[in-house]
């Protein structure tokens, strides 16, 4: 049977708090260019079948808008949850 060599404080390699925050700038960035894309690809769409030129600039800043909303949004409460995480009471066995 193979054992995980856990480092310091018991925790496994690689999910110390460096691994959290990459995550976390990791799925901020993907947040940005999901929105740019898909509303940047819905104005091009929008300029092509109506003939028009200004919907895929408008495209490209709301998706970045909304980007960073639900960056905005979703990291807030991920550090709500740790921060409520962090403060629980322990019980009488508990360390």
């Amino acid at each position: 049977m193979t054992q995980v060599q856990r480092g310091p404080g018991g925790s496994k390699p690689g999910s110390g708090p460096d691994k959290t925050a990459m995550d976390q700038g990791m799925r901020a960035l993907s947040y940005l260019i999901s929105g740019v894309l898909l509303y940047g690809a819905l104005g091009w769409v929008g300029d092509h079948f109506l003939n028009t030129n200004f919907l895929l600039p408008i495209g490209i800043v709301l998706g970045a808008g909304f980007g960073i909303y639900s960056t905005i949004r979703r990291l807030s409460v991920t550090d709500l949850d740790n921060k409520a995480g962090s403060s629980a009471p322990k019980k009488e066995g508990d360390r």
